[in-house]
């Protein structure tokens, strides 16, 4: 399992999600380092502070922004290495409830976008039996699927294509998309987080909502 993956998946999900974005055709609206502003406003709020721009949020706020918005709600601590970076970048971009029920269509339980205790049994009967490159790969091209049904795609879907399939389709040695990087942790291959977000397409960040899942 994988309690100290978290900052890694971090690192290279920032990597996409690079600085300000307010792009008006970007159904997430405003958006810093990932973290919209509803997200932060809600978050400021839980924690009884006042609302303030998203483009304050200290490093700390969003260290623990995603640690409870989105690796808790997925279990991040419990999942094998590499499932736990392919969920989170995509509970990240598509919302927590998307990304379970994607995975949990994968493993053949109720597809309730809640991980509970039968979907993490699968999840371990599914990795025995197939590895857990079976899962990266599946939730991957699961995702791709989804992008490419949104009425948004013509405008972001080159952002979003790169972002997780990386120069090519599927996984394959060298190449930086999430599923790349998801294959090789899962085969306890070396991982290298860019030291600067990526800025040569800049739609890598934009929210796949889609439909409520």
């Amino acid at each position: 399992m994988s309690a100290w993956n978290l900052l890694t998946s971090l690192d290279l999900t920032l990597v996409y999600e690079g600085g300000w974005v307010d792009n008006p055709k970007d159904p997430g609206g405003a958006t810093y380092r990932g973290v919209t502003q509803a997200v932060y406003d809600e978050f400021r709020d839980d924690y009884h502070q006042s609302r303030q721009s998203v483009r304050l949020i200290s490093d700390a706020e969003l260290r623990q922004l995603y640690s409870c918005r989105y690796w808790t709600p997925i279990c991040g601590d419990q999942l094998p290495l590499g499932l736990d970076y392919a969920l989170f970048d995509f509970a990240v971009n598509s919302g927590v409830t998307r990304a379970v029920r994607t995975l949990q269509g994968l493993v053949a339980v109720a597809a309730d976008g809640v991980m509970g205790p039968k979907t993490l049994q699968a999840i371990a009967v599914h990795s025995a039996t197939y590895g857990v490159t079976a899962l990266t790969d599946g939730v991957c091209n699961a995702r791709m699927n989804f992008l490419r049904s949104l009425p948004t795609y013509g405008e972001f879907g080159l952002g979003w294509q790169r972002r997780v399939m990386g120069a090519l389709p599927g996984h394959q040695q060298g190449d930086t998309g999430v599923i790349d990087r998801a294959f090789d942790m899962a085969c306890g291959n070396a991982i290298t987080v860019p030291t600067a977000p990526l800025t040569t397409v800049k739609t890598y960040n934009a929210k796949h909502l889609g439909a409520a899942a």
